[in-house]
């Protein structure tokens, strides 16, 4: 079995960063997430629980437009993937099919999974033999799945999916399995109150943010108009700069925030020796979703399920090795992870921080979505802009 590695030169800037692209929303906030801003004086406790249940009334008309016109059964589906008792049987190849793989970020430690397949003989056993395209700055990845370039898309941020399929030039795509159940996109920023090589316990809240200065990337400003207009915060709260994809703003004290992956930027922290670091995770407060989801054609679906029921299955394999050995999964990254070349210290470190994002909260197998995670979704996406279906307009 030989795998395709694909060459990107990239500059070094990049490191262990992977890109933080659009998270996607769901879960509710804590209860008393409203209570706590209200209380520090940020406005009127009356004003923040009338903007609170204004906005709760929207998102409910709107998913329930989402569930009649748009539902997520529409673009994803569990369907393919397997049994995750079935012990692991390697098949008789009589023929074997060569595919390309589009993957979410650079090769680096992020692609843990898909690594673990190569290397360990899984998607041999299924008869692939698979390349894996690395993907990163300016890739689109639905449009090349859309277009033919790869056969499968591996979509980090798996709001593009509905998203283009609602598109007024849609792209007839479907999500098949997911590698992380919740959004790993944060706020991240330094605790002043533990020292600067320790790891600090601070749970942050909304109250902690408003008034401060946060660097985000481009185009990701709506994070904040998300806050902003869940939880009824004038419309100055945070003062919003853009930043690029290194913490470097946030450790000189040029700002007070940066958006980050918990799985990235924490580790370039550390490594410069800043173990402080503490995160406002937005799959906490209300916008929530998947993340490096795979993606196919439908008429891939449809004509050749058995290739995406084989490519689940390997993939699935390593994921399911990369939780039970870590310490050899992170050996392999170091080998295969050439784009943005990692020791096996950092990714064990990456292993650790999204562990819990990989098995999510919802009692289900690894992969695994809901269509109801998805609705509500697409809903906070239409009522905060970031997606138009025009029949469910607010």
């Amino acid at each position: 079995m030989r795998v395709k590695l694909l060459a990107l030169l990239l500059v070094a800037a990049i490191g262990l960063v992977a890109c933080a692209a659009p998270a996607a929303p769901a879960a509710e906030a804590p209860a008393a997430a409203t209570e706590a801003v209200a209380e520090e004086g940020t406005i009127p406790a009356a004003d923040s629980e009338a903007a609170a249940v204004d906005q709760e009334a929207q998102l409910a008309e709107i998913l329930a437009c989402v569930e009649e016109n748009f539902p997520a059964e529409t673009y994803i589906s569990n369907e393919l993937l397997p049994d995750p008792d079935a012990a692991w049987e390697p098949m008789e190849c009589e023929t074997v099919d060569q595919i390309t793989v589009l993957m979410p970020w650079v090769l680096n430690d992020e692609e843990a999974p898909w690594y673990n397949a190569v290397e360990k003989g899984y998607f041999a056993d299924v008869c692939l033999e698979v390349t894996l395209m690395p993907g990163g700055p300016g890739i689109q990845p639905i449009q090349l799945l859309a277009g033919g370039a790869v056969d499968i898309a591996v979509v980090a941020g798996a709001s593009r999916i509905p998203a283009s399929v609602a598109s007024p030039t849609p792209a007839d795509v479907v999500g098949v399995g997911t590698f992380l159940k919740h959004s790993p996109y944060i706020w991240m920023g330094l605790d002043a109150d533990t020292p600067q090589d320790q790891p600090s316990t601070k749970a942050l809240t909304i109250d902690d943010l408003v008034g401060k200065k946060i660097g985000v990337q481009a185009g990701d400003e709506y994070f904040a108009e998300f806050l902003i207009g869940k939880y009824g915060l004038p419309a100055d709260a945070f003062e919003i700069v853009e930043a690029g994809f290194t913490p470097d703003p946030l450790l000189v004290g040029a700002i007070d925030y940066f958006a980050a992956w918990i799985v990235n930027q924490p580790r370039l922290a550390e490594s410069q020796g800043f173990m402080n670091w503490t995160a406002f995770s937005f799959s906490e407060w209300g916008w929530d979703g998947y993340s490096d989801v795979s993606t196919v054609r439908r008429e891939t679906l449809e004509s050749n399920p058995d290739l995406v029921k084989r490519y689940l299955a390997a993939t699935n394999q390593g994921l399911k090795f990369l939780l039970e050995n870590p310490e050899e999964s992170a050996e392999i990254a170091v080998k295969y992870g050439t784009d943005a070349p990692v020791t096996k210290e950092e990714a064990l470190r990456r292993f650790e921080l999204q562990k819990a994002l990989i098995e999510g909260s919802d009692g289900l197998p690894l992969m695994h979505m809901t269509a109801e995670r998805w609705n509500t979704e697409v809903a906070t996406q239409i009522q905060f802009g970031q997606l138009e279906l025009p029949a469910c307009q607010p």
